[in-house]
């Protein structure tokens, strides 16, 4: 009763929908806090007192209520007014251990409770296991975008202080995100690409320190049916010149060591430069593919994740789908050169498109052609062409919260495109916006939800609060 009273039980019940402080003296099962959900008639330390008095009566200074230091009411005045009416001159300490502090100040350290920033002796490691990182707000939680050391490799990421299945790459260090399942690849099976280090050899471990040569030594490493991640650094005005064939149950991740820089490749003995077969599953990531003869990825009967990438200027387009494949898109640019190309071309199969930016040349070509849409979506995007014809033309897609230069459902149409919204380096399939020739209305056409990025192609933040207007395609300023 001296330690705060019903407030006090409160806390320490929080599941409670009521709690009450008694003596003990009236209930028929004693407890040893004193707390009560059930009010305790007769013995509640409030009971009987006008409700503004009970609020401001815990621990006044004589045990009664009234602060008159005379705890037996005989006017003798023998309390000692100090605050907790035992008349030994202290106030009591706020808690004896951590389970017995309210979540915002969950560490009991001498005596008071405290935020976990606050602590200077007690940890959340220490007093909470299963949630051992300290929040901004002082609570502890079991993960932060910090702290993930809770996390589990089939749960690494951290959303809402909560460990959630990863779906980008950076939520896996030192390999990549398995996105279909949500779940770390194996670090013991990384393969680092490098041409342009002097060590570079096709005959090594592929290590950091010693790298592989080309992408198709790294392939090798990855059987029929096996998982691996492909790391592949910037080779400095150079390209990778190679076609690659993934099929046989493969899952693949390639993956540009920056993001920012985008290592670029381009075809090799093939017309293509990726072609993903028969059941395989590939994420590509922070790579820039171009100047292929024919598209610059090939799906058929297989998945591809390509994130924070650029698929542009292939002289066949960007993608082609077929066979039932699928395709799932966020934060890249994809195009097809300044001809008469489909960007994106779906003849039998399913894409799912956001936060990206898809741009198309002249002459009847399209943003995204598709004999049908149904099972897939674009969200959070911008599509144009500088054809007159729809850059849409995909019956039964979803479209949604994306800028189009047509008419398209709820969307926001922009009219004729302009290639003055982009950067000068357009035509090299840099779909960058131009800082002062965008239209006005990309800034808002955009909705961010939970689950999206949190940044854009170039790592600039997003708004990240649910609903919140932002920019559709994959660059924001």
């Amino acid at each position: 009763m001296h330690n705060g009273g019903d407030d006090y039980c409160a806390k320490r019940h929080s599941d409670w929908e009521n709690a009450y402080c008694s003596d003990n003296t009236c209930v028929d099962e004693v407890t040893e806090d004193g707390c009560q959900e059930v009010e305790p008639t007769g013995c509640w330390y409030c009971d009987g007192k006008p409700g503004a008095e009970c609020s401001d009566s815990v621990g006044d200074g004589d045990g009664d209520g009234d602060g008159d230091g005379d705890p037996t009411g005989d006017g003798d005045g023998e309390g000692d007014g100090d605050g907790d009416g035992d008349g030994d001159g202290d106030t009591g300490p706020t808690c004896m251990a951590s389970d017995e502090c309210p979540v915002e100040t969950p560490l009991c350290e001498e005596g008071d409770c405290v935020a976990c920033g606050d602590a200077m002796t007690l940890s959340c490691t220490e007093e909470y296991p299963s949630t051992p990182a300290c929040d901004v707000g002082g609570s502890c939680v079991e993960c932060t975008g910090d702290d993930v050391s809770a996390c589990s490799a089939e749960m690494p990421a951290c959303q809402g202080n909560v460990c959630v299945p990863c779906t980008e790459h950076s939520q896996c260090p030192g390999s990549a995100c398995e996105i279909a399942v949500g779940s770390c690849m194996p670090l013991d099976r990384v393969w680092y690409v490098d041409a342009a280090h002097n060590g570079c050899t096709n005959a090594g471990p592929g290590s950091s320190e010693m790298p592989l040569c080309n992408l198709a030594a790294g392939l090798q490493k990855i059987g029929a049916n096996e998982k691996g991640t492909i790391v592949l650094r910037d080779d400095p005005g150079n390209t990778y010149d190679e076609s690659l064939t993934i099929q046989g149950g493969r899952t693949v991740a390639i993956i540009g060591e920056s993001a920012v820089e985008r290592p670029k490749w381009s075809d090799g003995s093939e017309a293509f430069a990726l072609q993903v077969l028969n059941n395989a599953t590939v994420y590509l990531a922070g790579v820039r593919i171009e100047t292929a003869i024919t598209y610059g990825v090939e799906i058929s009967q297989a998945q591809v994740w390509i994130q924070r990438s650029a698929v542009a200027n292939n002289a066949g387009g960007a993608v082609s789908v077929a066979g039932g494949g699928s395709l799932q898109v966020e934060n890249s640019f994809l195009g097809g050169d300044v001809n008469d190309v489909i960007a994106v071309d779906v003849t039998n199969g399913t894409v799912n498109i956001l936060y990206t930016t898809i741009v198309a040349g002249f002459s009847g070509s399209a943003a995204l052609r598709c004999g049908s849409g149904d099972g897939s979506s674009i969200r959070n995007s911008l599509l144009v062409s500088r054809s007159g014809d729809n850059e849409v033309d995909c019956p039964g897609i979803e479209v949604t919260t994306s800028a189009l230069e047509m008419t398209f459902g709820d969307n926001v149409a922009l009219g004729d495109m302009s290639t003055a919204w982009f950067v000068s380096e357009y035509n090299q399939g840099d779909f960058h916006l131009s800082a002062n020739g965008y239209p006005a209305a990309l800034e808002s056409a955009g909705a961010w939800s939970a689950g999206d990025p949190s940044t854009d192609i170039d790592d600039e933040a997003r708004p990240s609060r649910e609903g919140a207007a932002d920019f559709a395609g994959a660059d924001r300023l």
